[in-house]
């Protein structure tokens, strides 16, 4: 007997076709309205604090792949802004969207990842016909017109002037991937070591949350979304000031360069100002969960929990 294959998770095809039967019985949706046309974003990275909660980046990967394969066995096309590094989530979102591709539809892309200048340019012609293979759409996205492009290969973010064209680009990925998108979903994030003017995950989720797009943010791992949540609760985190930011000296310099220059700069006073006013009331209304849902949301370590209740508002 010819074994059946098994994807990287461990399921079967067989088994992941019963995904959508317990799916629709645990949210009590209709299992006949899937994701198909549904562009769901992740927001993801490593989070410093995760140990002192009592997980490890494991776990954290456990439930990305986990929220991935019941998005993309729904039909929904993930979108993430990433690049091929160790132990990022590119390739892993790229092996996953190959192993649970809806075969009878040959044309579609299961999973977008958007990639700014001057990332991009790293990545090579083998690795691009990786993504062609698995139904991958890698998009590049330019620099904005306010950028000069000032090499044709990768350079690094070591100077104020390549780390202000790393974060000018950077955001504009950002916006245009936060315009694709019809739902968000965030996890953990750096809050410091970050190659932009802020860190990625809390300019997503600001840029989600300004367009009132459908947020749902996971608070078990910590990092910069369990700031975010704080924020959104009334509280002041600390994470989301300047004298957290500052204790990290090369950032300091890049934003003091900048603001001399005039050229950019970044306000976390308005920031927690912003979050704190949207609030709970908003979150709840824009993403179709109640407070106490959120609040569930918030803090489950459970990863089966957290994909009922962010799984069964973006299916209704």
């Amino acid at each position: 007997m010819t074994k059946k294959n098994v994807n990287i998770s461990g399921v079967s095809d067989s088994i992941s076709e019963h995904i959508k039967q317990d799916l629709g019985a645990a949210t009590h949706v209709d299992i006949s309205k899937f994701l198909f046309g549904k562009k769901i974003g992740v927001s993801i990275s490593e989070s410093e604090d995760i140990e002192l909660l009592g997980f490890s980046d494991a776990h954290q990967e456990d439930a990305m792949v986990e929220f991935a394969r019941y998005l993309l066995v729904q039909g929904g096309t993930l979108i993430y802004g990433g690049d091929l590094r160790d132990k990022g989530y590119t390739l892993l979102f790229s092996e996953l969207s190959f192993q649970y591709r809806d075969r009878s539809q040959h044309r579609k892309n299961h999973f977008i990842n958007y990639s700014s200048y001057p990332i991009y340019l790293k990545t090579s012609k083998t690795e691009e016909l990786e993504f062609k293979k698995n139904r991958v759409e890698y998009k590049k996205i330019a620099p904005p017109k306010s950028v000069k492009p000032v090499s044709e290969t990768w350079f690094p973010p070591h100077t104020p002037e390549n780390k202000l064209i790393w974060s000018a680009s950077l955001k504009k990925m950002r916006e245009e991937m936060n315009e694709a998108t019809d739902a968000r979903i965030f996890l953990g994030g750096r809050s410091q070591g970050y190659s932009g003017i802020m860190p990625g995950v809390l300019e997503e989720a600001f840029l989600s949350i300004e367009s009132d797009k459908p947020t749902y943010l996971i608070g078990a791992f910590g990092g910069i979304t369990g700031a975010i949540i704080k924020a959104l609760e009334g509280q002041n985190p600390k994470e989301i000031t300047e004298t957290f930011q500052f204790s990290d000296t090369n950032y300091k310099d890049f934003i003091k360069q900048i603001r001399k220059s005039k050229k950019a700069d970044i306000d976390y006073k308005n920031i927690t100002k912003a979050l704190q006013k949207y609030g709970m009331e908003k979150l709840s209304k824009n993403n179709g969960l109640t407070k106490e849902e959120n609040q569930i949301l918030f803090t489950t370590p459970h990863i089966p929990v957290m994909i009922h209740y962010v799984l069964k508002r973006i299916v209704s």
